[in-house]
C-alpha cells in the first residue's frame, strides 16, 4: 500500500494545492499507522519536532495536544490556513522546504512524509538533507517518506487506485513520462462527477541508494529503512512507499 500523498505546491496559489485543501482529510485521513510509526522515534513529549510539508496538519496536530513543541510548515497557504483553524496547538507557517535552513535549529525529531520531498530537483534534494542536518540537534531522527522510485522508473506509466472520499470526492493520480530525470503527476479531483481540479505537475525520482549515499556523505546513519508504515520489508520492485529514518 502506498502512503498517503502529502502536496507540495510549487505553482500559483489557485494550484490544485490550494483548492484541495478543504478536501485533503477525506482523500486522506488520519493514519494511526503512519502515527504509531513516527512516535517511535520521539523523545518524551515537550520535545521539539519540524514537520516539513506538513499539509493540512493532522500528524502535527496530535503530536502537539500529547505535549510536543511542534513547528510545521508547508508552501501552500491554503493547507496552513486549515491547519492553524483544525490543531491550534501547533506553531503552523508558510514556508518553503527550500528554506528550512532559515529556521532555528535544536529540533528533537525532523519528519517529511507523503513524498514531499520528490518536489525537489535531485540537487535541490542534496541541499535539503544539508539543511535539515543543520536545523536537527546532534542524535536527532530525521524520518523521510517518499515513493518507491526503484520502481516507478522501471515503468512506462503508474496509475494509483481511485479514492473515494465523503461527499463524492473522488481523486485520480497517473505518474507518465517517466524517465530517471523526471516524473509527470497528472492528478483529477471531482465531487459529485464535476471536475473540480485537474493538473500535472514534475515529480524529480531519487534512487533508494542515491539517497542513502546523500545522507551518509552528511554523517547521518540509516536506521530503518521499510516499505510501509506497517514495517514491510523494503522491495525494490514493488509499487509502496520508500521510508528512511536516519540519525
Amino acid at each position: 500500500m502506498v502512503a498517503s500523498v502529502r502536496f507540495w505546491a510549487t505553482v500559483s496559489p489557485m494550484s490544485f494545492y490550494t483548492q484541495f485543501a478543504d478536501t485533503y482529510e477525506s482523500i486522506f485521513p488520519f493514519s494511526a499507522s503512519i502515527d504509531a510509526f513516527l512516535r517511535r522515534y520521539l523523545p518524551a513529549p515537550g520535545a521539539r519536532v519540524l514537520d516539513v510539508g506538513c499539509g493540512t496538519g493532522h500528524f502535527a496536530g496530535p503530536l502537539a495536544a500529547d505535549g510536543y513543541d511542534v513547528l510545521a510548515v508547508d508552501l501552500d497557504p491554503a493547507m496552513i490556513a486549515y491547519a492553524q483553524a483544525h490543531y491550534p496547538g501547533a506553531d503552523f507557517r508558510v514556508l518553503d522546504m527550500r528554506d528550512v535552513g532559515s529556521l532555528e535549529k535544536g529540533f528533537d525529531t525532523v519528519i517529511c512524509i507523503g513524498n514531499t520531498a520528490a518536489h525537489l530537483t535531485q540537487g535541490e534534494f542534496g541541499h535539503f538533507v544539508e539543511a535539515v542536518n543543520g536545523v536537527r540537534r546532534p542524535g536527532a531522527s530525521w524520518i523521510l517518506q517518499v515513493m518507491n522510485w526503484d520502481y516507478v522508473v522501471t515503468q512506462e506509466s503508474v496509475t494509483f487506485p481511485v479514492i473515494e472520499g465523503e461527499g463524492g470526492a473522488t481523486f485520480y493520480r497517473t505518474y507518465r513520462d517517466i524517465s530517471s530525470a523526471r516524473v509527470t503527476f497528472a492528478t483529477r479531483l471531482e465531487v459529485g462527477g464535476r471536475v473540480v481540479f485537474e493538473d500535472a505537475v514534475p515529480l524529480y525520482p531519487l534512487l533508494s541508494d542515491e539517497i542513502i549515499r546523500l545522507h551518509h556523505a552528511q554523517g547521518f546513519e540509516l536506521i530503518e529503512h521499510v516499505g510501509s508504515y506497517g514495517g514491510a520489508a523494503f522491495d525494490p520492485g514493488s509499487f509502496s512507499a520508500n521510508i528512511f529514518v536516519f540519525r
